[in-house]
């Protein structure tokens, strides 16, 4: 798993790209924390478009970063999940909870960046 931090506006964006399990999850959230340190009112928006697969732990990963969020009062949104990723999504029940988006740019506009 590779992450890649961009910002705009007032979002930051984690752009995540190969698998989130068990071994990667943990790595994913510490990567989370230090952002939310770094900018603690800021959007943070978890891009999921180059990630091919999401486990359990991934998925529990992405819950405590939404919760996290939500308790700093902060916008948090996923966002591209397709393929296995979506499906692995929708089946948790997951898409019903996280706030999420099919695009980037939607997931600006939702959480009020720059586009």
């Amino acid at each position: 798993m590779e992450t890649n931090v961009t910002k705009d506006g007032n979002a930051l964006i984690c752009a995540v790209s190969g698998e989130i399990d068990l071994y990667e999850a943990p790595s994913l959230l510490e990567r989370y924390r230090a952002l939310a340190a770094r900018e603690p009112d800021g959007a943070i928006i978890v891009d999921l478009s180059r990630s091919s697969y999401i486990d359990s732990s991934g998925i529990g990963a992405l819950f405590q970063m939404y919760s996290d969020a939500n308790a700093r009062g902060a916008a948090f949104c996923v966002c591209g999940a397709g393929g296995m990723v979506g499906k692995l999504l929708r089946l948790s029940k997951m898409t019903s909870i996280l706030p999420n988006e099919p695009t980037l740019a939607h997931a600006l506009r939702r959480v009020g960046g720059a586009r």
